[in-house]
């Protein structure tokens, strides 16, 4: 049964690499995507109302590959991966660790060897004080959760 959940501003759902595989829907609010290189706070997207969250690791029980912050008050809609497991048929469990597989493929490609787009804005870098507010909110998250 879904669940819902509400996070207020600069509250973390996740961070990368936890193994919490569970799946969530934005009912409201905006998030930003991240990852993080050392002390730099790498923006990836924002997302918002309607969009889904940790598809990958909810499909193929992998960690998860980004991190998420909310940039206003958010609720979400968490599904937890027991319901893919209880209601799923066999066959579109399989599919879907099928096409996160490719997806996964497909972003390491990227991350590796980088991408060149023409035309297309490009998510705007956290000016110094925004990394530094975002590096400490992570650090203080995983101080509380370890």
């Amino acid at each position: 049964m879904a669940k819902t959940l509400s996070l207020k501003k600069d509250q973390i759902l996740f961070l990368a690499d936890e193994m919490k595989n569970d799946l969530y829907i934005i009912r409201k609010g905006k998030v930003m995507v991240f990852v993080q290189k050392g002390t730099q706070i790498i923006p990836v997207a924002y997302l918002d109302q309607g969009e889904y969250i940790g598809e990958l690791s909810f499909f193929d029980d992998e960690p998860r590959s980004a991190s998420i912050i909310c940039s206003e008050d958010s609720e979400f809609i968490k599904i937890e991966t027991e319901e893919m497991n209880e209601h799923f048929p066999a066959w579109l469990k399989i599919l879907g660790k099928q096409i996160t597989k490719k997806i996964r493929v497909g972003d390491e490609l990227i991350r590796s060897k980088g991408i060149r787009k023409k035309n297309v804005e490009s998510i705007k870098p956290l000016d110094i004080s925004e990394q530094t507010r975002f590096f400490k909110i992570v650090e203080e998250h995983k101080s509380k959760h370890s």
